[in-house]
């Protein structure tokens, strides 16, 4: 008999007090919009509040769910938010992950390279030079330079006035200099061209499903550093984390409209009136609306192109979303001992040699995917070695293309189910090779997603799970702005992944208080006088 699991995220509910006018209206209760509703509230006073999600519970893409008796968890790494924690005053139970923070996998024909990828800037920086010793003295001037260029991003103002524009070269110059540098071409410039040492540092690239030589420098250096500096995960489930950023939301006086889904942001002559939830015939005034969904869903769907100017719906016609994904999550029996599989790392990754990402990429672009068992990209998580609930592990792919997963869901479901089964199949192959020997013969329980499923739970017409693609192209000055074309309405969309998405809110709310707790800066700079 299977035994009913209460998440974290099945304890709240719904309190809308259906106020006739609300002060702020935030669309989506992920990450992004939990963030942006608790620094709004802490930093106002008496301001009503609304956030709308479509779904029965918050947490968007960071959240936990059941079935048979095993729990599932969609994300997997916390990463060094731990100022913005207690600045919102949340206590979550962390567990640090001190010594590691990938075992990496690397498969060139015969070839089978493993690297064990330390937490830490410094070490990371002793274990390449150790690992690639003719490559030291390039490994540490990379190192440095790419902790100096983090370090000067946070002095960097966001929504620059034209003060900070002409600062930005005397105060931050590495930012300047690398603003249209890829990745790739960072690695470049240090002289690395070993292929064995490339395929080790694109993999910070490769966690969003995008290739080195297109990804942002500057974006792949903070992908990098923020993850491996202090890199955390729950000891519970992952709903936990959005349980208690809603709960503190409602505790400071915020209101949650779960199974609720917008269909209409209203503009009246430029300016944002509020939001017409589907099925309820009156509108939901507000002042002000921050969107939290896929830009394509917000701004040509619920807004309408009649809203927008011609120049700004070319910038999203030729904005690139990122990939989707095939996530297999498998429940497995206690025969298995995970604890001997040397699995308890926030990542276990394997692909295949230099090239891999460049190849799945193009083909993601072109509508389609480019796995096959000379070409692949896999992360295998085991959250149930920190939870110590009943055995689970996931295996994450990308980048893949939406594609033909939805019209076939739709209109050949049991075709459809042969198709995520093969690739199901494909992956647990992987897994079973390369990390956990003899997998079938424990798997009780299966789910698959695929980019149809991350397309129906999100809304986003692309599945795109990791918001804008961190391309250089979109990057910076070049990304969507915060600032919609439509007076009061606000889409902090630029970054992914818990710290890019908290720090989504930080932005937006900072905007929206004209710089008055975090005085405009790229990233959150706690208050040490508050």
């Amino acid at each position: 008999m299977t035994k009913n699991i209460l998440l974290k995220r099945d304890t709240l509910s719904s309190n809308y007090a259906a106020h006739d006018h609300y002060d702020l209206v935030i669309i989506g209760a992920g990450l992004s919009g939990l963030s942006s509703g608790l620094m709004w509230l802490k930093n106002t006073s008496g301001m009503k509040t609304l956030i709308v999600e479509k779904n029965s519970y918050p947490g968007g893409y960071s959240t936990a769910y059941e079935k048979e008796g095993y729990v599932f968890e969609t994300s997997q790494l916390f990463p060094d938010i731990v100022d913005i924690l207690n600045y919102l005053e949340i206590e979550i139970p962390l567990k640090r992950f001190e010594k590691n923070f990938m075992r990496r996998l690397v498969v060139d024909g015969d070839r089978v390279e493993q690297y064990l990828i330390p937490a830490g800037s410094e070490n990371f920086t002793r274990y390449l030079s150790e690992t690639f010793p003719a490559d030291a003295e390039k490994i540490t001037a990379l190192m440095r330079y790419s902790v100096d260029l983090f370090k000067q991003v946070r002095k960097l103002k966001v929504n620059a006035t034209l003060k900070d524009t002409l600062a930005a070269p005397f105060i931050a110059p590495k930012v300047i200099a690398n603003l249209n540098r890829t990745y790739s071409g960072l690695l470049d410039k240090f002289g690395i061209t070993n292929p064995r040492l490339r395929e080790v540092m694109e993999t910070f690239t490769s966690f969003s499903g995008v290739p080195s030589d297109r990804a942002s420098a500057i974006f792949a250096t903070g992908a990098m550093l923020s993850s491996m500096t202090r890199c955390f995960r729950p000891f519970g489930f992952f709903d936990e984390f959005p349980a208690k950023l809603a709960g503190k939301f409602q505790a400071l006086g915020g209101e949650l409209l779960l199974n609720a889904e917008v269909e209409k942001i209203e503009v009246v002559h430029g300016v944002v009136s509020g939001v017409r939830i589907k099925g309820v015939p009156s509108l939901i005034r507000a002042d002000k609306v921050i969107t939290t969904v896929d830009p394509m869903l917000a701004m040509r769907r619920l807004v309408g192109d009649e809203h927008l100017p011609a120049k700004y719906i070319r910038q999203l016609e030729h904005t690139i979303m990122s990939p989707s994904s095939v996530n297999v999550a498998l429940g497995l029996d206690d025969r298995i001992d995970l604890e001997k599989l040397d699995l308890d790392y926030p990542y276990n990754v394997v692909s295949t040699g230099l090239g891999t990402a460049e190849k799945l990429f193009n083909a993601f672009l072109s509508g389609n995917h480019g796995f096959s068992k000379d070409c692949f990209h896999a992360a295998v998580i085991c959250p149930s070695l920190t939870t110590k609930a009943k055995n689970t592990i996931t295996i994450r792919s990308t980048p893949w293309a939406l594609n033909g997963w939805k019209e076939l869901r739709e209109s050949n479901y049991a075709k459809y189910k042969a198709e995520k089964e093969k690739w199901a199949d494909f992956l647990i192959d992987i897994a079973e090779k390369y990390f956990i020997p003899d997998l079938r013969k424990h798997i009780v329980v299966k789910d698959i997603a695929t980019p149809a499923t991350y397309a129906r739970y999100s809304g986003s017409p692309t599945g795109s799970i990791y918001d804008m693609a961190s391309l250089v192209t979109q990057f910076g000055p070049k990304r969507l702005p915060m600032k919609t074309p439509v007076k009061n309405l606000y889409q902090p969309k630029f970054a992914h992944g818990l710290y890019g998405t908290m720090m989504n809110g930080v932005q937006v709310v900072d905007l929206l208080l004209d710089r008055k707790f975090n005085h405009g800066n790229s990233l959150f700079i706690p208050d040490k006088s508050a």
